[in-house]
């Protein structure tokens, strides 16, 4: 399986880190728990969030199909890095903590922003398979 560079760091110098997100890409109970989490933290900060916000809506409802398994065109290195970074947006602990002003989710703004650039092409392309596969059940 090929990974990318970020994912290959990761499991390089974050081994537990990496098991960890593993273990989540197995579980449909834990992915689903991680999703819940990040719409709760993103309740609270909608503000701050909102260049992001649709992108990310869109990620979750990606990763949702794909836990389901009703959409499997995403690679394996593409759900490895939005479960990273959505554990890292999760996470209390910061790099800048969220308490602080202006600059306190500054980090995750900066890290969601660079994931949904990276996967940008997954997400137009779940995007039109969303699109194709909601008139195909309203046909229904």
């Amino acid at each position: 399986m090929k990974t990318s560079f970020l994912a290959s760091v990761i499991s390089k110098y974050y081994p537990a880190t990496a098991d960890k997100i593993n273990v989540l890409i197995e579980s449909n109970v834990l992915l689903e728990k991680l999703a819940k989490r990040v719409y709760k933290k993103l309740e609270t900060s909608v503000q701050k969030y909102a260049d992001v916000m649709q992108r990310l809506n869109v990620l979750l409802r990606m990763l949702d199909a794909w836990r389901t398994k009703d959409y499997t065109e995403i690679s394996y290195t593409a759900i490895f890095l939005c479960i990273a970074v959505l554990l890292y947006f999760i996470n209390p602990i910061d790099l800048f903590p969220d308490f602080i002003p202006v600059v306190g989710g500054l980090d995750d703004v900066i890290l969601l922003s660079f994931l949904i650039k990276i996967i940008d092409k997954e997400l137009e392309k779940f995007l039109i398979w969303e699109k194709e596969n909601s008139t195909q059940t309203a046909k229904a």
